[in-house]
């Protein structure tokens, strides 16, 4: 049922695949974190990371080409959440340019 789910062409896979992979880094490295005994807000630039997985869903997808929504979806959903991230950043000042 969830292989059915994903190998359709349909803009909601790419939302829930790409923010999923994102979603999924970040529980990862909180729980990383919790475990080491560390401060979740000193370590904020860290999630940055969370990019890295939906790049390699990116690339699954663009890779089969017969499904161009899905692609085209996560497109989009990376260069909003990296600009709504870049945006936090810059407003908490992490990173002062």
């Amino acid at each position: 049922m969830i292989k059915k789910f994903f190998s359709q062409d349909r803009p909601i896979v790419g939302i829930v695949a790409g923010l999923g992979a994102e979603v999924g880094f970040c529980i990862v490295l909180v729980v990383g974190l919790l475990i080491a005994g560390e401060p979740i807000g000193a370590h904020i630039r860290w999630f940055g990371g969370m990019f890295i997985p939906l790049i390699l869903v990116l690339h699954h997808y663009a890779r089969k080409r017969e499904q161009l929504k899905v692609t085209k979806t996560l497109i989009v959903v990376l260069f909003v959440t990296f600009l709504a991230f870049m945006i936090y950043i810059l407003k908490a000042r992490i990173l002062v340019l």
